[in-house]
């Protein structure tokens, strides 16, 4: 009577866990397909115009750059730089020309209330957009106007206003839109270069 006892414990505990672990792979599943179904979504809204969007190998040196995503109307690129406090992943849509048309922090551990306002922050954000690499943080103030969308340009190079209080963050920003910029049209952002391959 006692092994019956013990038996009837185990094998229902046994049972349930074949049905916890097969529910866990199903739901596994799910999830990864709803992620890349988010991902294609925020692609296409990087570079407007683009409904097939493939995974195009990446061999080049710029350490910034983690995957390569290419669209009719342009190419969407997964960069990784570091700010302050560690990793900032974002993607940076770049139409064929070369032009910024949208990016998207993706994934930052910077300090709440400075650097994380990169998250969200769409004055600054948006002073990437229209720009063609070459991007650095300035101290001039009146160098983007929300009104207009216009950037300052001088010499070589385009100015954009930095967070306040988080000039780390911003620079990494900076970068990862130079990086974005300079795979989709040849430029060599090593050597300074401003000659483009495209």
């Amino acid at each position: 009577m006692m092994k019956k006892s013990i038996l009837l414990p185990i094998l229902t505990l046994a049972i349930v866990a074949v049905v916890l672990l097969a529910a866990t792979f199903g739901l596994h599943a799910i999830t990864e397909a709803n992620a890349q179904k988010i991902h294609l979504e925020l692609m296409k809204t990087l570079i407007p115009g683009s409904e097939t969007i493939t995974l195009e190998p990446y061999s080049g040196d710029d350490a910034n750059i983690r995957s390569v995503h290419k669209g009719e109307t342009g190419f969407v690129i997964e960069t990784v730089t570091t700010g302050y406090a560690g990793d900032i992943t974002m993607f940076i849509g770049v139409a064929n020309d070369g032009t910024v048309t949208g990016l998207r922090v993706w994934d930052m551990s910077e300090t709440m209330g400075l650097g994380s306002n990169a998250l969200f922050e769409e004055t600054f954000l948006a002073q990437f957009l229209n720009t063609k690499g070459n991007v650095a943080i300035g101290v001039q103030a009146d160098t983007f106007s929300s009104a207009t969308g216009e950037t300052e340009t001088t010499g070589e190079e385009t100015y954009v206003d930095g967070i306040t209080g988080a000039t780390v963050t911003s620079k990494a920003i900076a970068k990862a839109v130079n990086s974005a910029a300079a795979y989709v049209t040849g430029a060599d952002t090593s050597s300074g270069a401003t000659s483009w391959g495209g």
